[in-house]
């Protein structure tokens, strides 16, 4: 029987084919096993889910920022640690500081307070007294409340809050006499208070132990 030779050369075409395919075939076949075995992050994916724990973060603070980072420092310290639950106590602090110091109340001072703190505010109410005048504070609202700080040292949380808040505040004399303020029309004050906390405390409550004025 005689052979052609176009056939012969469709036949060794074919087999060449057909081990080009083989040896493509084999060279994917393992890529994709590589591939299974290793991790899966399909183009475009989304980041990893928060925890609860950072979503309740995520809305006190940017995340991976400094005060993000402060949280996770705080976190590793103190487990109950909640920011939300903290700005909540510390806008409450705030409102009854204020009014304390307006009616030289030092008891109530006391038990929100530092000592460095609390001498400051005696300092101001006994100057206040010798005087003879009298403040009225009333707090309208805040504008904002928002951390702006937060640390773990080596035996505190320390936490800082930035406080806009409007005011009607007026200072009147041993007369009567309006000295300072308007008791009628509301101003606005910016302040940044800070907050500590030790990492063995037995109750949730956070003391004032620094003052300065916002920006």
């Amino acid at each position: 029987m005689q052979v052609d030779s176009i056939t012969i050369i469709f036949v060794v075409l074919a087999a060449f084919v057909l081990w080009k395919l083989r040896s493509v075939l084999g060279e994917r076949e393992g890529f994709e096993q590589r591939f299974e075995n290793g991790p899966q992050v399909a183009p475009g994916a989304p980041p990893a889910q928060l925890s609860p724990a950072e979503l309740e973060w995520a809305e006190c603070a940017e995340r991976g920022g400094p005060v993000w980072r402060g949280f996770e420092q705080i976190s590793r310290a103190q487990r109950d640690f909640s920011p939300k639950i903290f700005l909540a106590g510390a806008r409450s602090a705030y409102e009854m500081i204020v009014q304390a110091f307006s009616r030289g109340d030092e008891e109530a001072l006391q038990s929100l307070t530092s000592p460095d703190v609390l001498a400051g505010f005696k300092t101001a109410l006994d100057e206040r007294r010798a005087r003879g005048e009298t403040m009225q504070t009333t707090l309208v609202g805040l504008n904002d409340a928002r951390i702006v700080e937060a640390r773990a040292e080596k035996n505190l949380a320390v936490i800082a809050v930035r406080f806009d808040g409007q005011f009607i505040t007026a200072t009147h004399g041993p007369d009567g006499a309006l000295i300072e303020g308007d008791p009628s029309t509301p101003t606005n004050v910016v302040d940044v208070w800070t907050f500590a906390r030790p990492h063995d405390a037995t109750t949730p409550n956070w003391t004032l132990v620094a003052t300065s004025p916002g920006q």
